[in-house]
């Protein structure tokens, strides 16, 4: 339901570390507020990144039920003064359109050659959930030069830039337009808001109640997330 930000502006460097790095720690929440940390290889476009997971594994329980996540992507350094890596704040959605996962499939074949999953062969991924991880900022950690020293210090700090966010570049005056052009809409239990596959015009916030999320599969809809109050959707 939501778009992915394959346009979105990031450094060269960014682009590059995301490219050239093959796992992903994801940070999710059960509902009671327990927090579980997996390790995912991943596919990118642009900053939006892909995986893949079980549909009973712990890390897509707990997108169903709260679909906002944290993430890194780092690496060991001998040398901590060295340390790169990218932290970010993102919301994580099921992909539901059969185009969707196909690209997503694609992706992944061409991060990773020696991939041997079909990847026209919808079928084969009935067993699996892919997801959409959409940054919504991200901070990149570039100590190499920054410090002016080498070697290692407990409680040493680290360079870290902030390079992306959904509202660093909004001038405040579209921020309070966008409010402006925000309205209140209900809807009956049961009534669909938007359909799988039809055009992703709207964006909608919920103020109360909840909303559930379905996925075509041939002849039924199989429940895949459960979006509440203060998430956000379209």
């Amino acid at each position: 339901m939501a778009q992915h930000r394959q346009g979105a502006e990031a450094p060269p460097q960014v682009l590059e570390y995301l490219h050239e790095h093959k796992t992903v720690t994801l940070a999710t929440t059960s509902p009671s507020g327990m927090p579980h940390a997996a390790t995912m290889v991943y596919a990118t476009d642009g900053l939006t990144l892909y995986f893949s997971t079980k549909p009973e594994s712990r890390t897509a329980r707990n997108v169903a039920q709260n679909p906002r996540v944290a993430f890194t992507i780092d690496e060991y350094y001998p040398d901590w003064s060295q340390t790169k890596g990218i932290q970010g704040a993102a919301e994580c959605l099921p992909l539901l359109a059969a185009e969707e996962i196909r690209r997503a499939a694609q992706l992944f074949r061409e991060k990773f050659f020696a991939l041997a999953d079909p990847v026209d062969d919808l079928s084969f991924f009935h067993q699996l959930s892919f997801f959409r991880i959409i940054p919504s900022e991200i901070e990149f950690i570039a100590n190499a030069g920054a410090l002016g020293a080498t070697g290692q210090a407990l409680g040493m700090d680290y360079h870290r830039s902030l390079v992306y966010s959904v509202f660093h570049n909004l001038p405040r005056q579209d921020v309070a337009m966008v409010s402006g052009q925000l309205h209140t809409v209900a809807f009956d239990a049961g009534e669909i808001i938007v359909r799988q596959g039809t055009p992703a015009d709207k964006f909608f916030i919920i103020v109360d109640g909840e909303v559930t999320v379905l996925r075509d599969e041939g002849e039924r809809s199989v429940p895949v997330a459960t979006l509440r109050r203060g998430q956000f959707f379209g």
